[in-house]
This record gives structure tokens, C-alpha cells and sequence, in this order.
């Protein structure tokens, strides 16, 4: 089967799933066709570069000029307008003292002029929660989010995708990639950035992410986070008191469900912490 092909299967089983909009799938779908079409069409030919005109020498070549005229008229034209361009660099240039006045204005105008108001604070404490903090069970918009991700992240890409949250009237964007490597083992990565000054019970909210990984004839394993942009032990702290048990990596608490389980834990990472509760093998 070819590989457009079972993309597009893949494509109506995450629109049939929810995964993905009526607009998002034909986005999508789209955009899987065009790059079918652009690869099925043959790569036109390189034109030709058209040659030089050979032109002979002599008084064919030169209009029955001598040739000492043809360099010599040039060459007075040049130096005459570099004698002109000279006279009005060197006579007529800004004078200084206009100058410096401009710029002083320039810089005082600078600071005068207020800079860009700083975000207005969101919270997202009704937005996203969990049904059950003790076993990372997400539900409601939250849970959403992360389907969605999940969707991008099986896509290999989030480009067209987005989430809509009431606190604000423009969508988010995802983000995602998918990477395979050496030993077959792939990796779906997507996340999604809030913007500067979103906050979730007090704390920084950074980012949600998911990570699929996929191990051949062999289980694989799952995460979603909760980034922060603040240190693991206020993280820990204010966690413990919406009824999660995570402690600080390396320790780890258990989380139920089928198969072999999973884990939650408050990990360090570049900029801050996050919440990382993990199923899988």
C-alpha cells in the first residue's frame, strides 16, 4: 500500500476519533495531496543558458570607432562624475551641529515613549483539571488537549493544528515531530506553548506535552507533562496540596491501570519543572 495512502487512513481515523476538526482534517487531507501530486510530477528540464553573442574585433566590433575611443570616452565620463560626486561630498554634506540636535531629539523621544505593556495574567485553574490528580487523569478541555497532541504528535507534525481556550481569542498552536532511530524505535514528540504570564493555581504554566514511543515487537511508553517555569520543590509543594502524591525525581509514585502500570514524578528540566506521569513497559 502506498505510504499517502495509509496516511490518509490514518488522517480519517483521527477525524472519526474526535482528534481532529472538520477543518483540520481538510487542511490536512489537503495538504497530504498537494505533497502527493508534487512528488508524482516529473522535474521539468534546466533550460539552457543562453551563450554570448560572439562578437568579432576589429571596426565590425566597434562601430568603426578606434578602439582608444571607446576606453578613453568611458573612462573621462567616470572621473568627471567622480570629480562632481567629490565637490558635494566633501561641500555639501548635513551639517554637524543639525546633526547632533537630531539625534538628541531622536534619544529623547526614545525615552518618552512608553514600551510594550507588559501581558495581563491568565489563569487556567478552571480550564484544566484533573478528574483524579492521585493518578494523573485528565478530563474535560484538558483531556482534549491531549488528544489533540497525541494526534499531531502521530501526524509528525502539528503545522494547522491548534487548541482553543477561552482565555483568549486567538487558537495555540502545536507543535510535534516524530523521529525514528537506528533500532527502529520511534518517537512522537508535540507540545504546546501558553503564552507569557499563564498561570495554573498559583504556578508558571509553561507548556503541556505528550511523548509516544513506539519499540518494535516490544511495549513502548507513554507521557504527559505539565510544565512550569518554577523550581521542583515549590512544584511539589503546591501539587501536594490539589491531591497529587509526585514527589521529586528519582523517586516516583505509582499510578494504576492495565498492562504494567505507570508512575508520576516532579522532574527538573531547562527553565523550571514539570509534572511527568508516565504509562508503559
Amino acid at each position: 500500500m502506498s505510504d499517502w495512502i495509509e496516511q490518509l487512513e490514518r488522517l480519517n481515523a483521527l477525524h472519526k476519533s474526535g482528534a481532529l476538526t472538520e477543518e483540520e482534517f481538510a487542511a490536512q487531507k489537503a495538504k497530504l495531496l498537494e505533497a502527493k501530486d508534487q512528488a508524482a510530477a516529473a522535474t521539468p528540464a534546466p533550460v539552457a543558458a543562453a551563450s554570448e553573442p560572439e562578437w568579432e574585433a576589429g571596426a565590425a566590433a566597434t562601430g568603426g570607432l578606434p578602439k582608444w575611443a571607446l576606453i578613453g570616452v568611458p573612462v573621462a565620463l567616470v572621473l568627471a562624475g567622480a570629480a562632481w560626486f567629490g565637490s558635494h561630498l566633501i561641500g555639501g554634506g548635513p551639517d554637524p551641529e543639525i546633526s547632533a540636535s537630531a539625534s538628541a531629539s531622536d534619544a529623547a523621544v526614545a525615552l518618552a515613549t512608553p514600551s510594550e505593556a507588559a501581558p495581563m495574567p491568565v489563569a487556567l485553574d478552571g480550564s484544566l483539571k484533573f478528574t483524579s490528580p492521585s493518578q494523573c487523569e485528565a478530563g474535560g478541555a484538558l483531556e482534549a488537549i491531549y488528544k489533540k497532541l497525541d494526534a499531531a504528535g502521530e501526524l509528525g507534525s502539528g503545522k494547522g493544528m491548534t487548541v482553543k481556550l477561552d482565555a483568549w481569542d486567538t487558537p495555540l498552536a502545536l507543535t510535534a515531530k516524530t523521529s525514528t532511530d537506528k533500532d527502529g524505535v520511534e518517537t512522537r514528540d508535540a507540545s504546546v506553548k501558553f503564552p507569557e504570564a499563564t498561570t495554573w493555581h498559583g504556578l508558571k504554566l509553561s507548556r503541556l506535552t505528550t511523548q509516544t514511543v513506539i519499540v518494535p515487537e516490544a511495549d513502548g511508553g507513554y507521557t504527559r507533562t505539565v510544565n512550569f517555569l518554577e523550581p521542583a520543590d515549590k512544584v511539589q509543594k503546591a501539587l501536594a496540596r490539589l491531591g497529587f502524591g509526585a514527589p521529586k525525581a528519582p523517586d516516583y509514585t505509582e499510578l494504576g491501570g492495565e498492562g504494567c502500570g505507570g508512575s508520576a514524578q516532579i522532574v527538573d528540566i531547562a527553565g523550571g519543572s514539570a509534572l511527568s506521569c508516565s504509562w508503559g513497559c
